[in-house]
């Protein structure tokens, strides 16, 4: 069987993506969590037990330069070149190419930076701290240790040849606690297979052009695919306790620090991701320690995400994983492993992604779902309203209407016909039955009533739910919504005398 996987790949090229034959399999050597993980992983994947390599005498964290250079990369190399292993980017002397590598829990985060006489030996864009996983994509290759390097794969195809491949594609399966390990192990095969489908909410509005652009992009990919959208584009990220719609199945925002929103450690436990799903949040400091839930990698996975991303230091926003071009590629078809490789800018850097790089979310387009009926009325009569209205209708009656509902109360929103989508919210609202749902609905109601020119209906109806959800756990976002929503005015004593000229 392994011989006709190879056999195809080399017939068909490019088309079957990084193959289990391909990916170097590494763990800590003295955990027992690592190494089970690692097992778990290679039978899933029917990846060879030749290429599992252990380190030994590493703890996860942060790990100086020297130690990893020692316990890292020198019994990367040996143990390759022992087994018949190549590196891209390291020497031609090995006969199988290891395309891509997956770190297993408790192993080494961050290699520290380096001092001289007390001080760094770089500053800014020539700090020598980096991500473990960043470094070990030049696995084999002399390259200085000061500053970040240019991926030659950025924002490009796949090599046609295994050859041509510079770097190497690394991931990492660790997080928060065991059970999100091995979910993160057994969930993408299980999805993969009748492909990821929920809800596609971008958090847009933070405070440089460059990020809004690439999170507008995001939004624009999902609308080409005729995606369910929940898009966010005020400067504040999503409110405390909002409540976010379940089953997403792709989140892309920024930009907040520490951890907040509908994914706050205290905010309402009942939201879960969808199975498989992927989740980023853009920040500094977003993977800086995969255990503590205050930081958004570690908040993500702890929700129910299979796939995310951070930084370990800062990285500076050019350098960050370009979540356009990641998404672009995964809904194209590619591994997550194949597609964060060709969205990562930089090499020897801050960068870090959590995941199964074999995983491919959507090789696979499930039917039957709300989703899949949602996409199949937006392609047959997106560019006709009446016939949509009409078609969304027929549909509602036949199963799952509130979500219906819902999906065109937010296409109407985004194409300014407010009047409908305060309609549509309303009837969304009334059909589900959970309040998380209810309040969501409600709550965009009157966000589309104020923008249709309503203040005097969306006050009185703010008031009235403030009342209704007063021991709500969602009262939060509700607060703020009417703080967005119905600003208070200011009395003719409070207001400041015009002055005088």
């Amino acid at each position: 069987m392994r011989y006709l996987l190879w056999l195809l790949a080399v017939v068909c090229g490019n088309a079957f993506g990084i193959l289990p034959t391909e990916v170097a399999v590494v763990y800590n050597a003295d955990s027992v969590l690592s190494q089970s993980a690692a097992m778990r992983y290679c039978e899933v994947r029917g990846i060879p037990s030749e290429q599992m390599l252990p380190v030994f005498g590493v703890k996860r964290g942060d790990i100086s330069r020297e130690d990893f250079e020692g316990s890292m990369v020198q019994s990367l190399l040996v143990q390759g070149r022992k087994r018949g292993l190549r590196w891209p980017a390291g020497p031609r002397n090995g006969i199988k190419l290891m395309r891509a590598m997956v770190l297993m829990p408790d192993l080494p985060l961050r290699v520290k930076e380096m001092m001289k006489d007390g001080k760094p030996i770089g500053q800014g864009q020539q700090r020598s701290e980096a991500s473990v996983d960043s470094e070990l994509a030049l696995l084999g290759a002399r390259f200085p240790i000061k500053g970040m390097g240019r991926n030659p794969l950025f924002d490009k195809k796949m090599p046609s040849g295994r050859e041509a491949q510079a770097v190497m594609s690394v991931c990492r399966i660790d997080g928060p606690d065991e059970a999100t390990i091995f979910r993160m192990i057994n969930e993408p095969a299980e999805v993969e297979r009748q492909g990821l489908q929920g809800w596609v909410v971008v958090d847009n509005g933070g405070p440089y052009k460059e990020g809004n652009l690439m999170l507008d992009k995001v939004a624009t990919l999902a609308r080409q695919h005729c995606l369910p959208l929940f898009l966010e584009t005020s400067r504040q990220t999503l409110a405390d306790s909002f409540p976010l719609m379940q089953n997403v199945a792709t989140y892309f925002g920024w930009y907040a620090n520490p951890a907040n929103g509908p994914f706050h450690a205290k905010a309402p436990a009942d939201f879960r991701f969808a199975r498989g799903a992927i989740a980023c949040h853009l920040h500094s400091y977003s993977g800086t320690n995969l255990y503590d839930g205050r930081t958004w990698v570690s908040a993500l996975l702890k929700r129910g995400a299979c796939v995310t991303a951070g930084n370990v230091y800062e990285p500076y926003l050019g350098p960050c994983l370009n979540y356009a071009v990641f998404y672009r590629h995964l809904l194209a078809g590619a591994q997550v492993g194949e597609a964060a490789l060709l969205a990562t800018p930089t090499v020897s850097w801050q960068g870090i992604v959590l995941g199964d790089p074999l995983y491919r979310p959507f090789r696979a387009r499930a039917r039957h779902t709300v989703y899949s009926v949602w996409q199949g009325l937006l392609r047959r009569f997106g560019k006709n309203p009446t016939a949509l209205q009409n078609a969304v209708e027929q549909q509602m009656n036949l199963g799952d209407g509130a979500a219906l509902a819902e999906m065109y109360a937010l296409h109407c929103a985004e194409q300014k016909r407010y009047q409908p989508a305060v309609g549509y919210f309303e009837a969304a609202s009334q059909m589900y039955d959970r309040e998380r749902d209810k309040i969501r609905c409600t709550l965009l109601m009157y966000t589309a009533m104020a923008a249709a020119g309503q203040p005097e209906r969306v006050e009185s109806g703010m008031q009235r739910l403030l009342s209704e959800a007063a021991a709500s756990p969602f009262l939060p976002a509700i607060r703020k919504s009417a703080e967005v929503l119905c600003p208070k005015k200011e009395s003719p004593s409070q207001a400041k005398e015009t002055p005088k000229k």
